[in-house]
């Protein structure tokens, strides 16, 4: 397609602009877009400009010409010269996946479809991109693939159609991991790990699942969401991809059920969830329906507690005893206690047959645990002060909108009516008595579980392995780059995400199977980032790695002697590649 001189007749004269000709692939049609707006005829015509239409039409003329010898240089399918610096980290990436012998099954998967291109090649390419140099699809085709030592020559049209067709089934792609990897380990799901997040996308109108919604980063533009699950040894299970303006509270019940399904669990599993989670339809679910059991999380603040359960919160005597338990210096790191009672849910749910709202009453039998972590007390007071700070700004200035305010808002009151319910001028003051609740329960955790027979300090151990999928998620969104977004169809989303999934499952298996913890997840990327070489020409490469801690961990776990050597030939480097096993047998 080409740029031309739009010359639009308005009121005030002829209005010049720059368009482009396109083709739209999802209403398969022509198109065209204003890409520069130059002005009014009357307003362009200068001493140095006599005559704007003509000037402006050879400037068109000149952009088409410009564009012209770019799209020949990097005409599609592109073609790439070989580069001199090669990154070679990937080989852990490579042997993994080769071990886990995927290839057939994928190929078999894509052969309905006859591309021109290898669909496993194009999945463990974008894998080792997004590990090595996350960016866009266009840029990874062009500016890192050519780059991966071994790889083969795709285009950007070819990841985007590969992208889409991984998506359209992205949790085959997962069952295939999950499978493979279970031939070497044996999945324990006596308990499980559920969190849920969001991603965003430079959008203005929301579309598919691409809603706006509670943003976990408090944007407001258009969001979509990801369940993610781990199992006790804090590898991932599986994921789930859903609207942005869903509920994440479902999901959980519907992923732990396809999962038990998928891998024929029939014991009980144990599920640990944060208070976002923490829904009395979630727990019968659970305990009822599943047979399940559940470690969640509960807010001390609001309404969630009663005020007798808010003043035991707190309540220390010889009956409600709080264990110590100290580090290495003898200072109090936590502070436990718990109880064991029966408590009252109810929850509102639709009758699929009626389609009437029936509400259902259940009880069951909980300990409940208070922390107290005098560390995590004193952080909290600096944050509430800060906020509170900002309120009394506002309360005392009036110079900041109330939705400028966040968090702050829940410590300000502003009263519109007096007593009689006359309206009056607006009285903005602080609420003292929020303040001062917040501060009371600073440090102050409360965990409710339906294991009664577990030790509290178990229970405390178990929840506190959810960080670990908060980090999953931390190491997703800034280490992989998910976000932002800029693609537009579900199908290329969601193969977007498999890719970043399938990353982040490698990762996992490398740190917490392979190298026993022994190297966490940053250090293998910031390794595999780092370990290039370049290309002598003579097969000898030069070795131009400069993070020796890392390459020293690594090569301590792989056994390669040679890692930090300065000079490598082909066979060695093609060794990384063939020779590193990594799966006990």
């Amino acid at each position: 397609m080409a740029y031309f001189l739009r010359k639009e007749k308005k009121k005030k004269g002829t209005y010049l602009q720059m368009y482009e000709s396109f083709w739209d692939k999802d209403k398969k049609q022509p198109r065209t877009r204003n890409v520069k707006s130059f002005g009014y005829v009357e307003d362009l015509t200068s001493d140095e400009i006599p005559d704007p239409i003509k000037f402006y039409s050879d400037y068109v003329k000149e952009q088409n010409e410009n564009r012209t010898k770019v799209l020949s240089e990097e005409s599609r399918p592109r073609a790439f010269s070989t580069p001199v610096e090669l990154n070679i980290g990937h080989f852990l990436l490579y042997s993994l996946i080769d071990e886990l012998d995927v290839k057939e099954t994928i190929d078999i998967l894509a052969s309905q479809m006859r591309f021109q291109f290898s669909v496993f090649d194009l999945i463990t390419q974008l894998i080792y991109a997004r590990v090595i140099s996350p960016c866009s699809k266009s840029k990874t085709a062009s500016h890192v693939f050519p780059y991966i030592y071994g790889s083969s020559t795709i285009s950007e049209d070819q990841v985007y159609d590969g992208c889409s067709f991984i998506g359209e089934s992205y949790k085959k792609y997962i069952d295939l991991f999950n499978h493979s990897y279970e031939k070497y380990f044996k999945r324990d799901l006596s308990n499980v790990f559920f969190d849920c997040t969001n991603y965003y996308f430079e959008i203005d109108l929301p579309s598919d699942d691409k809603q706006k919604g509670p943003s976990k980063e408090n944007r407001h533009s258009p969001i979509i969401g990801q369940a993610l699950l781990l199992d006790a040894d804090l590898v991932p299970v599986s994921m789930q991809m859903y609207p942005g303006n869903e509920s994440e509270k479902p999901y959980i019940r519907k992923v732990i059920e396809e999962m038990k399904q998928r891998h024929s669990v029939s014991g009980k599993t144990i599920q640990v969830a944060d208070k976002g989670l923490n829904c009395a339809r979630n727990i019968y679910a659970a305990v009822k329906e599943a047979s399940d059991g559940y470690i969640f999380s509960k807010s001390i603040h609001g309404k969630n507690l009663s005020e007798k359960e808010k003043k035991w919160v707190l309540l220390e005597n010889d009956t409600n005893v709080f264990s110590n338990y100290t580090d290495e210096r003898g200072n109090i790191s936590f502070r436990l206690k718990s109880c064991i009672d029966s408590f009252d849910y109810s929850f509102k749910e639709i009758d699929p047959e009626t389609g009437k709202e029936c509400v259902t009453r259940f009880s069951v039998k909980e300990k409940r645990i208070v922390s107290y972590n005098p560390n995590l007390a004193k952080k909290q007071r600096l944050e509430i002060m800060k906020m509170v700070d900002k309120a009394s700004k506002f309360s005392t200035y009036k110079n900041i909108a109330k939705d400028e305010l966040g968090d702050c808002a829940k410590y300000v009151d502003i009263i519109t009516k007096d007593s009689t319910g006359k309206t009056i001028k607006p009285i903005i003051d602080l609420n003292k008595s929020k303040i001062d609740e917040d501060l009371k329960y600073a440090g102050y955790n409360l965990l409710v579980t339906s294991e009664i027979d577990m030790e509290p300090l178990q229970v405390y151990k178990t929840y506190h392995s959810l960080w670990k999928i908060e980090e999953s998620f931390r190491l997703t969104k800034s280490y992989l780059d998910a976000r932002p977004v800029y693609l537009q169809k579900k199908e290329t989303i969601y193969g977007h995400f498999l890719i970043c999934y399938l990353s982040l499952f490698l990762l996992r298996v490398l740190e917490i199977k392979c190298f026993k913890n022994k190297i966490n997840s940053y250090d293998l990327i910031n390794f595999m980032r780092d370990f290039r070489v370049v290309n002598k020409g003579d097969d000898t490469y030069i070795n131009i790695s400069r993070n020796q801690s890392v390459n020293e961990k690594v090569k301590k776990l792989v056994g390669f002697s040679n890692l930090d050597a300065l000079y490598l030939t082909k066979a060695e480097v093609d060794n990384f590649f063939q020779n590193c096993m990594l799966l006990d047998t």
